[in-house]
């Protein structure tokens, strides 16, 4: 009974303690963002590569059912190795360009106030953006991929049928553009569900284009 009491508690110190480091961890981003002025450009990196992703998932999968690919298992391979490509590419490409970006502005703000700002709150804020802006960056195109993805996980386990598997990917990816749509529409005040179907249609017209590109060849 003691051994199991002194446990329970053991469990409450480390989800406090984890809870505190959350708190704390917000407040830092969140600070970091305000000096920085970071919220826009996180917001572009974001809406732009989660489109990208789940435009060229829906892709994948509209050409696997145009050319009778059926096999579950090769088209989710080509969907993971799609997301994660983008999401090494996108990391690294926004992490090289956001910390030479950065690191300029701290020169320019340095030169301007006369003093060394590397270990105060705009350094420190300068560098840590530059690294949560890649992450995001990387992120957002393998996590927009992932609903696509899951009808196919499900149809190589069994659990779905693989002619259900296609429309049910092509729906997620839909929905995951109106979605994204939504977001948009959210943050420029614009119409929801008119925004959603914007991002719908861009979506599509640019998945049947490059279809229809590559077909060409």
């Amino acid at each position: 009974m003691t051994a199991s009491m002194s446990s329970e508690g053991e469990g409450e110190s480390r989800l406090r303690r984890l809870r505190l480091w959350l708190s704390e961890w917000m407040g830092d981003v969140g600070e970091y963002i305000r000096v920085t002025r970071a919220q826009g450009i996180l917001r572009r990196y974001f809406a732009v590569n989660a489109f990208d992703g789940a435009m060229t998932s829906l892709g994948v999968v509209m050409g696997a059912y145009i050319t009778g690919l059926k096999e579950p298992a090769s088209i989710l391979g080509v969907i993971l190795m799609g997301g994660f490509a983008m999401a090494v590419s996108g990391f690294s490409g926004t992490y090289l360009a956001e910390r030479a970006e950065r690191e300029r502005d701290l020169n320019d703000l340095e030169g301007a106030m006369l003093i060394d700002l590397k270990n105060t709150i705009h350094g420190e804020a300068s560098r840590y953006i530059s690294l949560f802006a890649a992450l995001v960056d990387g992120a957002a195109p393998f996590l927009a991929s992932v609903p696509s993805l899951i009808p196919f996980a499900l149809s190589l386990y069994g659990l779905l049928p693989p002619g259900i598997a296609f429309p049910s990917s092509i729906a997620s990816s839909l929905l995951t553009l109106f979605l994204l749509g939504v977001y948009l529409g959210r943050v420029s005040g614009e119409n929801l569900i008119y925004s959603g179907l914007k991002m719908v249609t861009a979506g599509v017209a640019v998945a049947l284009i490059a279809l229809l590109l590559n077909g060409g060849d």
